[in-house]
């Protein structure tokens, strides 16, 4: 039986538990969460789904108290959720702002989960996404190859969406990726997008207009709902299923790059022990002096609180 611990239960970590509850493919969920009344009502709430449905997952709750969260010890997956969403509030939802807050909540949970001997993959969500991933892998003392962040996943989907809507095909016919911070020096790269396996540079496209639309989409949300969760929850669940079946699947994560010496969001190959390669996928010369500038944005962010 397969077991993942999500680690914060607000927005993002009580649907990233729906979601997986509902997809039934994780055999117990351990939800841990400072505020213990939240946390106890989310697992109760959840055993009322299961019961509904024809899933069997088992939900549990650690201690959150607790020297040594044990429960986490034979973990497969731990999905890292933990933030302040109320950090965003003056600052129109913008990431960065989040780094003082975010930075603190790593550093504290950190060396609870080191305790207990987890040596699974971490999953990592927390805004600054590929800063926060870089702590977490100092703090904990896991291998890079086990810690991923979420990364540019959601702004590849917010990529297809977009351009399935100008060219009016399915977004599923749609492939290619969106690199660099999971912030907003994000960027499409171009050079890789086909449609139905024709280059987009095929379509007369306005693609400066479309990268400014995948950027804004996370801002979109918020602006609207005060925070995102049904996007990155259903991300983090499709990287955690791609680690758990040992999938050998690529997709964009946040990945160390050992050029840059940081997390980034790239293309990665993800198996049971976390990311078994990075996969070298060509930049043309504006897109490596893209690459260059979000890697640096992420080095900023990081110096910041290191």
């Amino acid at each position: 039986m397969n077991k993942v611990g999500i680690i914060g239960i607000g927005h993002v970590g009580a649907t990233s538990a729906l979601i997986m509850a509902q997809r039934g493919h994780v055999g117990e969920i351990v939800l841990v969460d400072k505020k213990e009344a939240k946390v106890k009502a989310e697992q109760a709430d959840l055993q009322d789904q299961i019961a509904i449905l024809d899933t069997d997952t088992t939900i549990t709750v650690q201690d959150y108290d607790a020297e040594s969260w044990d429960q986490l010890q034979d973990a497969d997956v731990i999905i890292f959720s933990a933030g302040q969403i109320e950090a965003l509030a003056d600052h129109g939802g913008q990431r960065d702002y989040e780094l003082q807050v975010t930075s603190k909540i790593a550093r504290e949970i950190a060396p609870k989960v080191k305790a207990s001997g987890f040596n699974g993959v971490i999953v990592s969500i927390t805004n600054p996404c590929d800063v926060i991933a870089q702590i977490l892998q100092e703090e904990i003392g896991l291998d890079k190859s086990q810690v991923v962040g979420t990364g540019t996943g959601l702004e590849t989907a917010r990529m297809k969406h977009a351009v399935a809507t100008a060219t009016g095909y399915n977004y599923h016919d749609i492939t290619g990726y969106v690199f660099g911070e999971h912030g907003d020096t994000m960027f499409p790269v171009w050079s890789s997008v086909k449609v139905a396996g024709q280059p987009i540079t095929d379509f007369q496209l306005p693609l400066d207009d479309l990268t400014a639309k995948i950027v804004d989409g996370g801002y979109l949300v918020y602006r609207g709902k005060a925070y995102t969760n049904n996007g990155i929850a259903t991300r983090a669940n499709v990287t955690a299923e791609a680690i758990l079946n040992d999938s050998h699947r690529a997709i964009p994560v946040s990945a160390y790059d050992e050029a840059k010496g940081l997390f980034v969001g790239q293309v990665a190959v993800l198996g049971r022990h976390g990311i078994e390669k990075v996969v070298p996928v060509p930049l043309n010369e504006s897109e490596q002096e893209l690459f260059d500038k979000s890697a640096a944005a992420i080095k900023a962010n990081y110096d910041k609180v290191h």
